[in-house]
């Protein structure tokens, strides 16, 4: 079997005539190529004439779009040549470019070809009767904290089976799997081994993944979404992006793989949800009634969690301005407030309104009458309203936080944020800043359990 799969690509919409050198030379559309998976990196290698400059004009091309695009903007087809008898086709329409070089020496006989790199791939097998539908969702190296607290140390335990496989033992109470919608799943280790008999040792390989089971009926988009579910579920407890490098989905009709290659991070957080009052470790979290909520509000705690995660990978003043917005984005309620009636029309007020402020800026050091004019209008808003209290201390007494217990008030969480985001660092507490954050963090961790219905936690004050 061959390293590759042999592919036509088509650029259905390109004129690569108006790129690099512009000539009349009409330039296929159409190009063979061999698809590389590798284990850590797809690589597209596209054949064509040397004398149509197609690679360099390819580069220039690729220049003047958005790289996330890319794979939206062709077409690819498996050619009649593969060796690989069992696959149906591939995708690329998800793919984001990369990376692309031409080089002097990249040639295959007479045909010169182009390095496009690719971040993921999809292919559709002919199906597997005995495997249907299941799923294995492999995760990155991060994912061994989410897998490895399910099973006990490697040791005599470990026991070989007849096929020739082995597994290590799970602890006992974390056998059973997980209900999620149309589905059910666990975190496993794939193990195998590697061995060459010249060697003194053998090797045991463990891969974290995600096993599914589906009921009849499932369909591609829902096996998918239900994997992206857990691996954001197990991103906010562990507090950091986990997700998969494959995913192989067996459906009655194929079966489907999706290569992703994973995208380095350099830095590195543990979390749990100790912060929040919350003593309960993966395989316990899992095991409360999250389900439906997170089902129905999944778009929102995505945006969330992400920012939820990023906030541990920046500075001070970062983390609080994104901790923030986690609590604006959540706030999705339409506060109906009761207003004081108005006896004058809209210039009338003004004219009042300016009047007052004159007369209020006479009490005000003349040096600080421009910052107090940026809070004017805000005040004149807040003044309509029978009920003073703000759209923000309504939205946290609607989640059951109570902000009058806070150790940091609202006022200062809002004096803070305008400071941060007008630039006026100088002015800005550290050590109230510091505070600030660990209550932001629990508020917003907070937040997010209760969109998946885990109403279990407490508020620990900084």
């Amino acid at each position: 079997m061959n390293e590759f799969y042999c592919l036509d690509i088509e650029f259905p919409d390109v004129d690569f005539g108006l790129y690099y050198i512009k000539n009349k030379t009409k330039i296929s559309k159409v190009h063979h190529a061999h698809l590389y998976a590798r284990h850590d990196e797809i690589e597209l290698r596209i054949f064509y004439d040397a004398s149509s400059y197609f690679g360099e004009k390819l580069v220039a091309w690729s220049s003047k779009i958005d790289s996330k695009k890319f794979g939206s903007l062709i077409k690819v087809k498996v050619t009649a040549n593969q060796t690989n008898e069992r696959i149906q086709k591939i995708d690329i329409a998800d793919a984001k470019l990369c990376g692309l070089s031409t080089g002097s020496n990249y040639y295959v006989g007479n045909k010169k070809y182009v390095i496009v790199k690719i971040d993921t791939v999809k292919f559709y097998w002919n199906p597997n009767e005995g495997t249907k539908n299941t799923a294995e969702f492999y995760l990155n190296d991060k994912g061994f904290r989410v897998v490895s607290p399910f099973y006990g140390i490697v040791g005599p335990k470990t026991f070989f089976k007849n096929d020739g496989k082995f597994e290590i033992n799970r602890m006992n109470d974390s056998t059973k799997f997980y209900k999620l919608g149309k589905s059910s799943f666990r975190p496993e280790f794939n193990v195998y081994s590697k061995d060459n008999k010249k060697d003194r040792t053998a090797t045991i390989i463990k891969e974290p993944k995600i096993q599914f089971k589906f009921q009849n009926g499932i369909t591609e988009k829902e096996a998918i979404f239900y994997g992206d579910v857990v691996s954001m579920l197990a991103s906010f407890y562990h507090h950091i992006k986990i997700d998969y490098t494959l995913r192989r989905i067996h459906l009655p009709e194929n079966t489907i793989t999706v290569k992703n290659i994973e995208q380095k991070n350099y830095f590195d957080t543990e979390g749990n949800l100790w912060g929040f009052n919350i003593y309960w470790n993966f395989n316990r979290f899992l095991q409360a009634s999250w389900q439906k909520e997170t089902l129905k509000n999944f778009e929102l705690l995505s945006k969330a969690i992400t920012l939820f995660n990023q906030s541990h990978l920046v500075d001070n003043s970062s983390a609080f301005l994104i901790r923030y917005n986690i609590i604006e984005i959540c706030d999705k309620q339409k506060q109906a407030t009761e207003k004081f009636t108005l006896t004058l029309n809209k210039k009338q007020r003004k004219a009042k309104q300016d009047e007052a402020l004159v007369k209020i800026l006479e009490t005000i050091k003349t040096d600080e009458h421009e910052e107090f004019k940026k809070r004017w209008q805000n005040v004149q808003t807040l003044l309509q309203n029978k009920t003073m209290k703000t759209q923000l201390v309504s939205f946290l007494e609607s989640q059951n936080l109570d902000p009058e217990t806070f150790p940091v008030s609202i006022k200062d969480l809002k004096e803070l944020r305008d400071y941060i985001t007008h630039g006026s660092i100088e002015r800005v507490d550290q050590e109230l800043l510091r505070r600030s954050n660990i209550l932001l963090y629990r508020i917003t961790g907070i937040l997010i359990l209760n969109l998946m219905g885990v109403k279990e936690w407490g508020l620990k004050m900084p």
